[in-house]
This record gives structure tokens, C-alpha cells and sequence, in this order.
């Protein structure tokens, strides 16, 4: 796979707008793009490279100021997450989609994928909730799944301002194998690889997104993982 890729055709471009019914601009909810696998990262300029967070993937909605998520298996877990309300104070735009990862972080500041499960399984307030965007669908009240992966970002860039709790995911552009050798050293085991003219569809991604394991290392246990995220290079 290394160097080499496969492009989806033009009829598998179709972002669902989910079921009849949904109120507003935005669809009520929205089937989930999946990765592939392959067994190792590499090297390539037609993709961009950045870590696979250790937790819930999770669909951020803003329309008229106010956030709601969807995140597999669940309805709107923002009861249970009240702190990411303020991800819709951190947008240049109304009637937003963002893709991403839901997070619990510890007292560090580091992703806690216990915490995570207990967090969604109502045990209360334990750790602090965040979000890392990874693909921008929706702006302005209308889909832009149909344009490159390179264009969502950065716009994506343009639309999301980073805070605390909110960030939007950092990453290499063509260094699959450099990137893998840093997320290692901060305790995480994959990394994401998006294809930069590949465009967003519902159900198998193919080779426009791909999830690539790594050597995993013992994690620092100084700098939170979100402050390290905000020291990679914003490429494009």
C-alpha cells in the first residue's frame, strides 16, 4: 500500500443527510465514515497523517449556538458532557458538523479510556470531557463531504478556534512512519491516515482513510496529551 493508493468513484460520494424528520439545516444524525486497516504506517504525500485518539468517535452539532453530539450506540451524550458546550463558542460558523474523537482526560490532562466508559455509563463527574476535531462536514448549513479531504481541513482550520477542551487534531502531511515514532512515545497505538483528494462517504472509506497500528512505548508522564497535540504542525 505504501506510495500507492486507490481513489473512491464519483457514485460512492454521497454524505447521508439522516432520517426525515431532522430539524434545522443539519440531519438529525449521521451514518459514520470507517477506516480501514493496513499492518503498518508509511510514507505519502497524497495523505495526511495524524493520531488515532483513544476514544468515542463522536459527531459535534452547531446550529444556532447550540452544540449537540452523537456518538455510537447513544443518544445526545451532551448531559453527561457538560463542559463541551463551549465547543459552540469556539466556531466562525453556524450550522457546523465536525468529526471527531470524544475524550475523558485525567488529572494530567491525558486521554483515559476507563474514565471514558464510566464517564458514558452515567458514573457522574469523573475527569474532564474534550473533543478533537478531525473532519469539518457541514459549514454554513450545507454538506461539504463531496469536496477533498485537503479543502475540509482547511477549512476546518479557518472555522474552529482551538480552547481547552476543544482542538482540532494536528498531523503530518506524506510522514506516516515519523509520525508513528512520536505518537508512540505518548502512549498512543495507531495512527490516522486521510487521503488529502479523498471525499467523506457513510460506510467502508476504502483507501481515503486508513488506520495504521504502531510500536507502542510507555507514555511520558509530564505534558498532557492535548497540550503536546497543539505543539505538532497545523499542515495542510
Amino acid at each position: 500500500m505504501a506510495g500507492q493508493s486507490r481513489r473512491g468513484s464519483a457514485d460512492q460520494l454521497a454524505l447521508p443527510l439522516g432520517p426525515e424528520g431532522a430539524t434545522g439545516r443539519l440531519p438529525a444524525r449521521i451514518e459514520p465514515m470507517r477506516a480501514a486497516s493496513l499492518d503498518a504506517p508509511f510514507d505519502d504525500d497524497d495523505y495526511f497523517f495524524e493520531p488515532w485518539w483513544p476514544g468515542a468517535r463522536t459527531f459535534a452539532f452547531v446550529e444556532a449556538g447550540r452544540l449537540r453530539l452523537q456518538t455510537e450506540h447513544l443518544g445526545n451524550p451532551l448531559g453527561i458532557f457538560p463542559e463541551l458546550a463551549v465547543i459552540a463558542t469556539q466556531l466562525q460558523a453556524d450550522g457546523v458538523v465536525l468529526d471527531g474523537t470524544l475524550l475523558v482526560l485525567d488529572a494530567e490532562g491525558r486521554p483515559d479510556s476507563d474514565l471514558l466508559r464510566r464517564r458514558l455509563a452515567g458514573a457522574g463527574d469523573v475527569g474532564t470531557g474534550a473533543f478533537v476535531a478531525s473532519d469539518l462536514l457541514w459549514v454554513d448549513g450545507a454538506p461539504i463531504a463531496d469536496q477533498p479531504f485537503e479543502r475540509r481541513r482547511q477549512r476546518l482550520g479557518a472555522v474552529l478556534r482551538d480552547g481547552d477542551l476543544c482542538v482540532a487534531s494536528r498531523g503530518l502531511r506524506g510522514e506516516g512512519i515519523t509520525l508513528a515514532s512520536a505518537v508512540a512515545s505518548m502512549g498512543i497505538d495507531a495512527v490516522s491516515a486521510r487521503c488529502l483528494d479523498g471525499r467523506w462517504r457513510a460506510g467502508d472509506a476504502g483507501d481515503d482513510w486508513l488506520r495504521l497500528p504502531v510500536n507502542e512505548t510507555p507514555a511520558a508522564e509530564t505534558r498532557p496529551l492535548l497540550v503536546l497535540l497543539q505543539r505538532l504542525p497545523l499542515d495542510n
